[in-house]
This record gives structure tokens, C-alpha cells and sequence, in this order.
């Protein structure tokens, strides 16, 4: 097999803690996490990569390195929480170019930018973690798409395709150069100020900022990998007892307790129930040998592939890491695994 290198991007969905803003008290018993692409209907609703909430900053909390906010919009009348990390994109829309968060002040009009698959806290105000804030200062007509873009720079609602000119200025969210031939299966910030009526309308943008890779499976080639033993967390290397091995579909399954108590959390096993429970500070995810149900921060996950008990040991597919513990992994050609925190 040819090796290749699978790089799975960290995802801009992180766990939230509760916010320092004040929320209403007889809403904070038994709150639910759940998936904004959870369906809501029988119909078949296609949801956007991203979805954008638009309001004023209402109030503003900064705990030291955490930053919170409550934005409104006019006809909503709780509003939404905003929760800010160094991951968060902010953005001025006047310039185009990045901001400081320290330049957020109350009364200022502002758009969040969130994927889809962001969880989001059910308080009343809801809250959780964008992706990506644009601060409107001007009244200019300009517009802003924040989407992922396939091989063609369609985005994945299909309704903008990118033309790129020599005076398109593309960057990547640390503000370095990026070529054109690089933003193709991205996600992307777009800002243009016309387009065709056309299906998908096609505009020439003035600027694109590359956030993230849009990973496509099916043009991914994962790694071959061997007899795996060693992984890296957060620059660390941790030697594993028990090895990674490839399951009967062609999985890789890795040891559950040591690269869960490697990155900081503790686990309980219950031999009756054949179930583990990951606790780190509010963080909680459990797990149950052969069903397919991850549970992370209440909310249901489904990988494809059951854990597996083994040598006494439990095995969870290495997709564990990205989908339910939100960490960025790279696996390199010599088969060691990455995890970044």
C-alpha cells in the first residue's frame, strides 16, 4: 500500500464550560447538549457548513484567558453566548483583515460563524464556541461566505463558486500566504462584494482566509501502520503496553485506558455493564464493548465501528480521538500518532 500521510484537523468544535455571564437560574438543572445538524423534521433539510448568528454585544465577561459575551440580535430576546478561545477567527470586516479580541467592546455589531456540528449548551441564552467572529464596521456593501469548498471552490451549500484572480489575496488563519492551488477541499472565508445570478452565482474574491482542510475520505489514504506501540501527546512520547492493532474491518484500534489517562482523564471500568466512563474536569464521554454509542457532553456519537474488549483491555477506534474528544491527530509515515491538545 502506498503510504501516505492522513492529517485529521482539529476540530472547531471544542468542549464548553459553563459561562461566567449570568444565565437564567431555573435553566441551568439538567441542560442538554445536542448537535445543531441533529434533524428536525421527517423532511430531508440540508444544513450549512456553517451557520451565522448576527447581534450586538450585550455584555462582555473576561476571566483572564477566558472571554465570554452575550450578543443579541434585534427580534431574539435571550440572544446567544459567545465563548472565546485562542481557536476562535476573529475578523474585521472593514479592512478584511484579523482583529484582537481585546478590541471587542460593548455595542458593537458582530456576525459568529459556527459549524455545523458545533455542540451547543440548551441555557436560555444558549452558548457555545464559533468558529469564526466578523466585526461590521462599515455599511458598505460587501458579503462574507463561510463554507467549506470542494476540489472545484463550490461551496458545500453549491450556491458560490470561486474565480480567482491574480488580486485575490489568500491567506491562512495566521495570516501567511497560501496558494491558490492549496484552497481546494478547504474551509473557507470569503469576502466578495458581487456575483452572477448564475446556480451556483460566481464571484472573484477580493480576499480568502483558509481555516481548516474539508477532509474527503474517499480521497484520503491512511497510513499503512504496523506494529504500533508509541504515540505522541502534546509533544510527549507515551510507549504503549498494549499495541494498536487493525480489526477484522480494517480499523485501527487503539488502547482506551492509557491514551485516556496519557491526556488527563480518569477512568472507571464497570466489568458488569462492560462499560468505561472518561471524567476530566467537566468533560465526561463513556463508552459501552460493542455498541456503536459514544456519549460525549450528552450527545450521541456514532463512529461505524463498536469498541472491542481484547487482552483485557479496551479498544476504541483511533477516529475516537477526532470525533469524540475533539483532538487533532496526524499520523506520520513512520506510524507514530500525533495528538495535539
Amino acid at each position: 500500500m502506498k503510504k501516505t500521510t492522513k492529517y485529521i484537523a482539529l476540530s472547531l468544535a471544542t468542549y464548553m464550560t459553563l459561562s461566567p455571564l449570568a444565565v437564567k437560574a431555573e435553566t441551568n438543572e439538567n441542560l442538554d447538549i445536542i448537535p445543531i445538524s441533529a434533524p428536525i423534521t421527517d423532511k430531508e433539510v440540508q444544513i450549512k457548513d456553517y451557520i451565522n448568528y448576527e447581534g450586538k454585544i450585550v455584555e462582555i465577561k473576561n476571566d483572564g484567558d477566558k472571554l465570554s459575551m452575550l450578543i443579541k440580535a434585534e427580534d431574539d430576546e435571550y440572544g446567544l453566548i459567545l465563548h472565546i478561545n485562542e481557536d476562535v477567527i476573529l475578523l474585521n470586516q472593514k479592512t478584511k483583515d484579523f482583529t484582537d479580541k481585546d478590541k471587542l467592546k460593548e455595542g458593537m455589531t458582530i456576525t459568529a460563524y459556527y459549524a455545523k456540528h458545533t455542540p451547543m449548551l440548551l441555557s436560555l441564552p444558549g452558548q457555545l464556541t464559533p468558529g469564526v467572529i466578523v466585526v461590521k464596521e462599515s455599511e458598505e456593501p460587501s458579503f462574507i461566505k463561510v463554507s467549506g469548498f470542494n476540489e472545484d471552490l463550490v461551496s458545500g451549500e453549491n450556491d458560490l463558486k470561486l474565480n480567482i484572480s491574480e488580486d485575490t489575496v489568500i491567506v491562512n488563519k495566521d495570516g501567511e500566504k497560501v496558494e491558490k492551488e492549496d484552497i481546494k477541499d478547504k474551509d473557507l472565508i470569503v469576502f466578495y462584494t458581487a456575483s452572477t445570478k448564475s446556480i451556483p452565482a460566481q464571484t472573484t474574491p477580493e480576499k480568502i482566509i483558509v481555516i481548516k482542510e474539508t477532509l474527503k475520505e474517499e480521497n484520503v489514504e491512511i497510513t499503512e501502520i504496523t506494529a504500533l506501540d508509541k504515540i505522541i501527546i502534546d509533544g510527549k512520547e507515551v510507549k504503549l503496553t498494549n499495541l494498536i492493532y487493525t480489526n477484522d474491518e480494517g480499523i485501527k484500534m487503539i488502547p482506551l485506558r492509557q491514551i485516556a489517562e496519557a491526556l488527563g482523564y480518569e477512568v472507571k471500568w464497570n466489568n458488569k455493564a462492560r462499560s468505561a466512563e472518561l471524567t476530566k474536569g467537566a468533560q465526561y464521554t463513556s463508552i459501552v464493548i460493542g455498541e456503536d454509542n459514544y456519549n460525549f457532553a450528552k450527545m450521541l456519537i456514532k463512529l461505524g465501528t463498536a469498541p472491542e474488549f481484547k487482552d483485557s483491555t479496551s479498544y476504541v477506534p483511533i477516529s475516537f480521538l477526532e470525533e469524540v474528544l475533539k483532538l487533532g491527530v496526524e499520523i506520520t509515515k513512520e506510524g507514530i500518532i500525533n495528538i495535539g491538545l
